[in-house]
């Protein structure tokens, strides 16, 4: 054994265990490192193995134990080490009894995170169907899910890391500067391990994508071409395969009823915000499981919550993150949220939070954000998405000529929920889209209307917010039937194929257009909107420079209207830019002041 100076040690006592070494072992630690003046002056440890009633000590020059709470008989130690300020050593010196353990304290990178904002445009892949860039990871020894068939919707189809590397460049063609991708660590589960939301291992990206490796690879190229990483996290809940759920040491860890029994979700975010409601309803809200594969994470457990946050924090360090969308985000516990917030922004200033809430009102979703409403709690996020503006898109898409000229409907329910922006503290920093990995590909919904898809995305681009443009989309794919069918698989899956014009011609030339023509107004103007008339939707952004007027025509019909301002020039089109408005055209216009 090296000397470690003088040690600080923890001896931990429980009655009826003998101590020593015999049968003793560490299967693992998590976190695996931890890096050197992150801001935080408390490291926890979870400590996986066998006859850990033992004693634990860490170097004195790194830190010192200030807690020990054993599970499972002594299969889980849950250290909490209060490290010192300054140069630590490269090692935290942990020893468990008579065993030592390689725990390093590395030097932090040098990376300022940019964050997030209306400036930016985000591209959003599903890793597993985009590209497979390498073919020798489709099949890993030992996973419980084998083989790829992209024949089937819910199988593996073999996309990685690797694959979206060598996309990088038509990424950056359609103006994105940024790339959301769903989850990529280990999914070790017996089917639908595609997706990414059952995780097994909070450490490890999973192999089938290339592992830790093809991360770094992949995120140090995106650096190099200007766009930024955003990954998706899940705070609610973890894969019935992970090792903290297959040797649960703690009931409480995840949420059960008082019978034993698995409570599922009534899905209703409503009921926490709800002055009416029954406190039932809001426990079954927060507390139920999703599905029997993703059993509902309790964090007000102390080694659960522990376990979240010290893995967030090391992948945000490790992979070099900018921003992060939290999957499920009102389902996880508000003073989690909070601490975890916290945290993350004394780790790292500039990171950009933003949760997914699916909701129905404009109520329940402006209470998860940061909002103007007396009495809402805040958990420190800088947004959320914004699922009611996406829903009020695809009614003004969906509504019928007689509808556009309701009061409330087709272009009055755009109006109405960009009104309601009167409930939010920063509007600009909301995450807008037209479809995404869980709602149909809206040229899908709306029955491969392409005229209707270009006015959107005319309008997405044009409108406060960040938007975010499902990958596919530029390419006029239309799955909408299923999950599987959402997250069809990219053109050129397995090929040497850059010339995407082949395929998406008008409608990607449209992408790289609005793309372009967007960093004109995004960030550095104002949203302003006239009250709908007769079914024409008109939007105004006034730059130092220029004013910018969206005219949408949002009715079947040809037709003609007077423009809201004089001496304007056309300027883009989603249509022939002609007298006459074409059904759904979209155009924008310009003039300098």
């Amino acid at each position: 054994m090296r000397d470690l100076g003088r040690s600080v040690f923890f001896l931990v006592c429980a009655m009826g265990l003998t101590l020593g070494v015999k049968g003793q072992q560490v299967h693992r630690v998590d976190p695996p490192n931890w890096w050197q003046n992150m801001g935080l002056d408390t490291l926890e440890l979870l400590i996986h193995g066998s006859d850990l009633d033992t004693r634990f000590e860490v170097d004195e020059k790194a830190g010192e134990i200030a807690q020990v709470n054993l599970y499972g008989h002594g299969r889980l130690a849950h250290l909490k080490v209060v490290l010192r300020r300054g140069d630590l050593p490269s090692q935290l010196g942990l020893q468990v009894g008579d065993l030592e353990v390689d725990f390093p304290l590395n030097q932090r990178q040098v990376f300022m995170r940019e964050g997030l904002d209306e400036g930016d445009l985000m591209y959003l892949i599903t890793p597993d169907r985009f590209a497979n860039g390498d073919l020798t990871n489709d099949v890993v020894a030992g996973m419980l899910e084998q083989g790829v068939d992209r024949t089937a919707l819910y199988a593996r189809h073999g996309g990685d890391l690797k694959g979206i590397q060598h996309r990088l460049e038509h990424i950056k063609s359609l103006g994105a500067t940024a790339v959301w991708i769903n989850p990529v660590l280990e999914n070790d589960m017996a089917r639908d391990s595609y997706h990414g939301y059952a995780i097994t291992d909070h450490y490890a990206v999973d192999a089938r994508y290339g592992g830790n490796q093809a991360l770094d690879d992949l995120v140090r190229e995106m650096g190099k071409s200007g766009l930024k990483h955003v990954a998706d996290v899940v705070y609610n809940h973890w894969g019935s395969n992970h090792y903290l759920q297959r040797e649960l040491v703690d009931s409480s860890m995840v949420h059960f009823t008082a019978e034993g029994q698995v409570p599922y979700s009534n899905f209703r975010f409503t009921a926490m915000t709800d002055p009416h409601k029954k406190s039932a309803d809001s426990s079954r809200f927060a507390n139920g499981w999703f599905a029997g594969a993703m059993p509902d994470i309790n964090q007000d457990h102390p080694v659960s919550a522990a376990y979240m946050r010290m893995a967030t924090i090391w992948y945000v360090e490790r992979f070099r993150v900018d921003a992060l969308r939290c999957d499920t985000y009102a389902f996880s516990a508000p003073q989690f949220l909070e601490r975890m917030n916290r945290e993350l922004a004394t780790c790292f200033p500039g990171l950009f939070v933003f949760g997914e809430v699916w909701a129905y009102s404009e109520s329940s979703q402006a209470y998860f954000a940061p909002n103007t409403i007396q009495g809402t709690a805040v958990t420190g996020n800088d947004a959320v998405t914004d699922f009611t503006l996406w829903r009020s898109i695809h009614e003004l898409y969906g509504a019928t000529d007689e509808a556009q000229y309701g009061w409330n409907t087709g272009a009055g329910a755009l109006y109405y929920r960009l009104a309601s922006d009167v409930l939010y503290a920063r509007p600009e920093a909301l995450v807008t889209f037209l479809d995404n990995h869980d709602d149909g590909r809206f040229l899908g919904q709306h029955h491969g209307d392409t005229n209707k898809l270009r006015s959107a995305l005319t309008l997405l681009y044009f409108l406060r917010g960040i938007p975010t443009l499902y990958y596919g989309t530029e390419l006029g794919l239309q799955g909408h039937e299923s999950h599987g069918a959402i997250r069809e698989d990219f053109p050129g899956f397995e090929e040497e194929f850059q010339d995407y014009s082949k395929i998406g011609g008008d409608l990607l030339n449209l992408c790289k257009e609005l793309g372009y023509l967007r960093k004109a107004w995004a960030g550095k103007s104002a949203l302003q909107q006239y009250a709908p008339e007769q079914g024409w939707t008109v939007l105004e952004r006034k730059t130092a420079d220029n004013t910018y007027v969206l005219v949408l025509n949002a009715t079947s019909k040809q037709r003609t209207t007077t423009l809201p301002k004089k001496g304007m020039s056309l300027r883009f089109s989603s249509g022939n830019g002609e007298e006459k408005f074409t059904p759904w055209e979209a155009r924008i216009y310009t003039t300098s002041e």
